[in-house]
């Protein structure tokens, strides 16, 4: 669920925010809104999404592979 985060003060720029850690704007604004108002939570919201990225990029894919049949 979204926050309304225009209305709150102190809050990032979400355009600074975003560019500070190499986020697009809308990851930079979910974050945000998911950390509330703090810049420290946000901080760090972003930190760990940032390495969860990086550590999905060099994971090897998971997709499934369909199950093989005999030939009949």
């Amino acid at each position: 669920m979204s926050k309304d985060i225009e209305n709150w003060a102190d809050a990032y720029d979400v355009v600074t925010f975003a560019r500070k850690y190499g986020l697009t704007v809308q990851q930079a604004r979910i974050i945000i809104s998911s950390n509330g108002p703090s810049r420290h939570g946000c901080d760090m919201g972003a930190i760990a999404f940032v390495r969860a990225m990086r550590l999905r990029a060099t994971r090897p894919s998971r997709t499934r592979q369909k199950p093989t049949h005999p030939a009949q």
